[in-house]
Formats: structure tokens, C-alpha cells, sequence
């Protein structure tokens, strides 16, 4: 009686792994209405410039295993805007000693998949940067925010 009672527990055991597993799998998830929809860009510098602040801009310096330096700039990123911000994109322009452009980056610092950006909220984001060149200034990049989406 003991062996079967074992068997019995181990199988029922099994059957509700399996149900829980199949459960998570094929049940469809209630998507969010706002991240289903279309990201709506705006790239027009006056209509980013006036729905976000790029604020505490800074630049430290540390290493990675190899020994090589890396930068890593930081801000924080306000929406000043009345709607919820789903993508941000910051370029930052590095310059050499006489005040010249010498290297731009552009990168994704707010992306879709990430929660939304609430109106009058902000949040911090750092962007690292290696190999960046010689004649570099080593003062903080000229930062902006040159697209956004809704």
C-alpha cells in the first residue's frame, strides 16, 4: 500500500507541473492597450526641446578588466510633456580642445519595452563610452535629446 501511495503522489505531482507549465505557456497575457500601440516620433528640436529637461549631466571615469578607461556620462531626463513618454533618443557630441566636434554618439536612453516616462517625471540614465579619441577635451559631451516617442 505504502509503494502505491508514492507512485500516486509523484504522478499527481507531475500532472501539476505539467498543467502549471502548460498554464503559463498558452494562456495569453492581458497586454497593456498603451505598449501595444504605435510609437508616435517627433524629432523637431523645438518640440523636443520644449516637452523634456536634460538635467545633472556628469562624466566619470572608471575601468574595465583590460585596464581600459571608460566614461560614463550620466543625466536625468524630465518629461515636460502632458503624455506619456515611451522612447527617448540623446545624442552627445564630444570636442576637442578648441571647442570642434570630433565624435558623436547617439544612442536609445528611454525604449519602448521599458515603462513609460509619466509626465512631470524623470529618471536617470547613463550612457558608457570607450576608445574615444586622443584630442577629446575630457570635459562633458554637448548632450541633447533629439527624438522622443508617445
Amino acid at each position: 500500500m505504502g509503494e502505491h501511495r508514492s507512485t500516486i503522489i509523484i504522478a499527481a505531482s507531475l500532472v501539476l507541473v505539467v498543467g502549471l507549465i502548460a498554464a503559463w505557456v498558452f494562456v495569453v497575457p492581458a497586454r497593456d492597450p498603451v505598449a501595444a500601440a504605435p510609437v508616435v516620433e517627433v524629432s523637431d528640436s523645438a518640440a523636443v526641446h520644449s516637452s523634456t529637461q536634460l538635467t545633472h549631466l556628469s562624466i566619470a571615469t572608471s575601468e574595465n578588466f583590460a585596464r581600459q578607461k571608460i566614461y560614463v556620462i550620466s543625466a536625468h531626463l524630465k518629461n515636460a510633456s502632458d503624455k506619456p513618454m515611451r522612447m527617448a533618443e540623446v545624442k552627445m557630441t564630444f570636442n576637442d580642445y578648441d571647442g570642434k566636434p570630433i565624435h558623436e554618439y547617439t544612442q536609445k536612453v528611454l525604449d519602448r519595452n521599458q515603462k513609460p516616462l509619466l509626465p512631470g517625471t524623470e529618471f536617470r540614465f547613463e550612457i558608457r563610452q570607450e576608445n574615444l579619441p586622443r584630442t577629446w577635451n575630457y570635459h562633458v559631451p554637448d548632450t541633447e535629446i533629439t527624438k522622443v516617442g508617445y
